[in-house]
């Protein structure tokens, strides 16, 4: 009987450790398996952070000069605007060249389909001639416009932009 109390005994003493050794080795792959990701993950976070800041830098860069580039078409466009109402200017102010002036400002509205409207101040400020697409043409009306900012302005810098 003393034998096989040993080995009744012996028996639980032989399997305790082995267990013990089973769970800290799971212990540590799980650790192991936790840094890995943990790792993993932050360094895809890092990439997907960096991947997004260098397309958003490339969109404002592509926008950008996309925009300069509209604005030096849109200074193109003007300056040929400005070209074209150059030489309906030329003529001095009189009573018959108001009537050839008239004509020039048809001829312009006729050629410059962007201009709606053109407006011819004397020096004083009053309106000599205005001819438009939307409204009757009016020929000497001597409208006092010396105080409005358009007069204003086209006097002090020789170029006025209206409202778009």
């Amino acid at each position: 009987m003393n034998d096989r109390a040993r080995e009744i005994v012996a028996t639980p003493a032989a399997t305790g450790p082995p267990k013990m050794r089973g769970r800290l080795f799971r212990k540590y792959v799980a650790l192991f398996v936790a840094v890995v990701c943990t790792a993993l993950l932050a360094n895809g976070l890092f990439e997907v952070w960096f991947s997004y800041q260098e397309h958003k830098a490339a969109l404002i860069r592509i926008q950008r000069e996309q925009a300069e580039a509209a604005a030096t078409k849109i200074g193109q466009f003007v300056k040929e605007i400005e070209g074209q109402i150059g030489w309906t200017t030329q003529l001095p102010w009189s009573a018959g060249a108001l009537e050839q002036r008239r004509f020039d400002a048809l001829r312009l509205l006729r050629q410059v389909p962007a201009i709606t409207e053109l407006a011819q101040l004397d020096a004083q400020g009053r309106e000599q001639l205005r001819v438009s697409r939307l409204a009757l043409d009016v020929v000497g009306s001597l409208l006092d416009l010396s105080k409005e900012p358009k007069f204003a302005e086209a006097a002090a810098r020789k170029i006025y932009y209206g409202s778009v």
